[in-house]
């Protein structure tokens, strides 16, 4: 509403409370000119209809901004939510300290360990086995297990680094050192025979063919590091990854094999059998050990 007075009262006072208390466009005293009044109403109908606009225009305006930043709180959660499962899939990709380190500098250093531990795993016999199942049965059956050692070797402060086919390896003491790796890597892999002595009991009920495992350790020094720049791959190297590969393959189903390096970090906590020096290939003749038991350590 425009607010005008037409008024024999001109004095100031008057008028200046008028104008400050009433709110009012135009003061008018008498008497007045026509063609004045009619340019007053005028102009106080125009001054009517840009207040008008200004306030459609500023109720739009307050509505595309509460429209904006819906759709800004929207944008930033889905963003948020990216985030989260790219962090999310890094982890389940790299260690925890690898994929920090890689967030806040875009790249991973390669470390060298004086004293890490493999862990290798292999099934016996896995091609005539593949060769009794359908793709989808054997995917299944393998992913199973390698679940169950996922689980395992977590909760034994492993990491694991791949599977390649029916083989899974794993290592302790990596990335972040520590002075029990072997200690680590032989109560994973009692753990791990032990679930797989269970799941052939159940398949040997159900008439199914057994899996048979094998595991190799040994310890010694090793290359850890990044490679890929799209797809990452938190891997290993050195002689002591190839070590502990041909351990693994010259061990026996149902058994864990290590070697003398292992069986030295371990000997006052596992009871272990001598198996003299036995061909490992491209190795010559290396020394190893079956793990048989834990030791009763008390006091």
């Amino acid at each position: 509403m425009i607010r005008m007075i037409l008024t024999g009262y001109s004095d100031m006072e008057s008028i200046v409370e008028a104008i400050n208390t009433g709110q009012v466009y135009r003061y008018i005293v008498k008497p007045w000119e026509k063609e004045e009044l009619k340019i007053t109403l005028d102009n106080a109908i125009e001054a009517f209809q840009l207040r008008r606009t200004n306030k459609h225009l500023i109720h739009e305006l307050q509505e595309a901004n509460e429209v904006l930043e819906q759709k800004v709180e929207e944008r930033t959660e889905q963003v948020n939510r990216q985030k989260e499962e790219i962090e999310k899939l890094l982890l389940n990709i790299l260690p925890v300290e690898v994929a920090n380190e890689l967030k806040e500098k875009g790249a991973a250093t390669p470390r060298f360990y004086e004293s890490a531990t493999v862990l290798f795993t292999d099934f016996v016999g896995f091609t005539s086995i593949a060769e009794g199942l359908s793709p989808n049965e054997l995917v299944s059956e393998l992913n199973n297990c390698f679940l169950a050692f996922d689980s395992i070797i977590e909760k034994n402060n492993l990491e694991k680094i791949k599977t390649i086919g029916d083989a899974y390896m794993c290592a302790g003491g990596l990335p972040v050192s520590n002075e029990t790796h072997a200690v680590d890597a032989i109560l994973a892999a009692i753990e791990i025979q032990d679930h797989m002595e269970r799941l052939n009991e159940e398949r040997k009920a159900q008439g199914l063919v057994p899996w048979t495992l094998r595991i190799g350790i040994h310890t010694g020094p090793l290359v850890a590091g990044v490679v890929g720049r799209k797809k990452f791959a938190y891997d290993i190297w050195g002689d002591t990854v190839n070590l502990a590969s041909r351990i693994e393959s010259s061990g026996e189903g149902g058994k864990i094999n290590i070697s003398e390096t292992t069986f030295e970090a371990v000997k006052e906590w596992f009871s272990c059998l001598y198996r003299g020096k036995v061909p490992a290939k491209n190795k010559g003749e290396v020394d190893m050990y079956f793990v048989q038991s834990r030791i009763n350590r008390r006091g």
